[in-house]
């Protein structure tokens, strides 16, 4: 799981970018929870003093019961035996992890700390670790049956809180802030990159830059736009920040909970929620999961914004990150309505489908969504696999989801390409394509022009009974899948 101690961890990845207010003070301190720390309240100066110290007295006092690293700290001496009983912060972290664990069974965990030590001890001797040892240690946590109220300590793991301790120390750290400032309209606490942001009687909510998280330098000159804060928080998770390398080869410092393992084809997630406990728990379950998966969760929730940017750089992001709480929220350039055909058949498999846009020079810039994830049948959308699933297989590992069966399905397209940026004007193509195993082949294609509006309905033959594209003529990124 991700470090919450480490000094790399998100420092500069969400760089904070405020206006200007002659009311506003701003604190800066380092070596916070191994990273910096930037403290804005919107408060009578002698106010915003007292709630600086302690912020950082709040914080210093939750490391030390947290902390994976100091040995002195209550979880560590409880690792020890040195201590048998949970005091009531370290019971409240406990609680909160089963929580998540139970919302998250196979995503989130704080039980992985013999898993780390073994990938620890495994870097430390330059030895890749025995995958199936690593996968018994995450099993026997996972499905350990401790319960809280009858043996406060584990016997069967050990806690490591960095999935989520960052975020809850954010939480307490703001509540402090706001009892030590009472004539306080706003407070920002940002540590390391992971914010939370209270407004009161603040006129104007601040905004934070986003920062591009495959760009790891301190210059930061590409942003994924800016995010408007009010009373909720935003918290990152992503593999760039560190790694361990053991011979020749990286791996990733964030593990699977249901084995231990860093996934083969690792995403960033940046995590948009009420509270910065919420934020950073699912951020990193997030970049844990399969990115399909993931989406699919998020828009589970009622509270709960994600955009997820793999290593190639392309974005996947929930219908409300564009909507509500991404950058720049705006109406979606396009609708697409599509329907797949019942057909009677002994022997019936839902179709493999693609769908995607391409532009006049028959390069794929946006895949709108892959439904089935086997190679074999995928491969049988002949123009999709030539045009780029040949080229970059692993698409279905990150994105394809389930076959679906016979059914309307609608998708919302807000016209930016796979990295999350803004198509010119121009002459594009919308294609789908669907093969089905002991079934047919189809594919329809709907020419279009960015910047004119269309309403058009092209209908199939046998493997596709329709799809419909409505174009707005308003430029304005992303596509998700719904159900009708």
């Amino acid at each position: 799981m991700k470090r919450f101690l480490s000094s790399m961890m998100m420092a500069g990845l969400l760089a904070h970018s405020l206006a200007s207010s002659a009311e506003a003070i701003e604190f800066h301190n380092d070596n916070v929870l191994g990273t910096s720390m930037q403290l804005r309240i919107d408060a009578e100066r002698s106010e915003a003093a007292i709630a600086q110290q302690n912020v950082i007295n709040e914080i210093k006092r939750l490391e030390n019961v947290y902390s994976s690293y100091d040995p002195n700290s209550e979880l560590m001496q409880i690792h020890s035996g040195k201590k048998k009983t949970l005091s009531t912060d370290l019971q409240k972290m406990v609680e909160l992890c089963q929580h998540w664990q139970k919302q998250l069974p196979m995503a989130f965990s704080c039980r992985l700390g013999d898993v780390i030590a073994a990938w620890n001890k495994a870097e430390k001797e330059q030895a890749r670790p025995d995958r199936k040892e690593i996968r018994a240690l995450a099993r026997k946590a996972l499905y350990s049956e401790y319960d809280l109220t009858k043996d406060q300590v584990p016997q069967d793991f050990k806690w490591e809180f960095s999935a989520i301790a960052k975020g809850y120390i954010i939480d307490q750290a703001l509540n402090i802030a706001k009892a030590s400032a009472p004539s306080a309209k706003a407070i920002m606490l940002n540590i390391g990159g992971d914010i939370a942001q209270w407004q009161g009687g603040h006129d104007t909510p601040w905004k934070v830059s986003i920062a591009n998280p495959n760009q790891m330098d301190d210059s930061q000159g590409s942003t994924l736009g800016k995010l408007t804060l009010a009373n909720n928080a935003i918290a990152y998770s992503g593999h760039n920040a560190r790694s361990r390398k053991i011979g020749r080869r990286e791996y990733s410092h964030i593990l699977q909970a249901r084995d231990g393992w860093p996934r083969d084809f690792p995403h960033n997630a940046i995590v948009v929620a009420k509270d910065a406990t919420t934020a950073d728990a699912n951020a990193t379950a997030l970049s844990t999961m399969a990115v399909s998966e993931a989406i699919d969760w998020v828009e589970s929730q009622d509270s709960i914004e994600a955009l997820l940017i793999d290593e190639q750089g392309r974005q996947y992001a929930s219908t409300g990150w564009n909507h509500n709480g991404g950058p720049e929220a705006q109406e979606p350039l396009a609708s697409i309505h599509f329907s797949l055909p019942k057909i009677r058949s002994g022997n019936y498999r839902k179709p493999y489908v693609a769908l995607w846009i391409e532009n006049s020079k028959r390069k794929v810039v946006k895949n709108l969504l892959l439904l089935g994830d086997s190679e074999r049948w995928m491969s049988k959308n002949s123009l999709w696999w030539r045009r780029l699933g040949r080229k970059e297989p692993n698409l279905l590992d990150i994105m394809a989801r389930p076959t679906r069966r016979a059914g309307q399905y609608s998708i919302e397209w807000q016209g930016l390409d796979d990295f999350g940026k803004p198509l010119s004007k121009g002459k594009y193509q919308l294609i789908i394509e669907a093969a089905r195993e002991h079934g047919g082949h189809e594919k329809i294609s709907i020419p279009f022009e960015l910047g004119k509006p269309l309403k058009l309905t092209e209908k199939g033959q046998k493997e596709i009974q329709h799809i419909e594209l409505t174009l707005r003529p308003t430029l304005v990124a992303n596509a998700e899948l719904a159900s009708n």
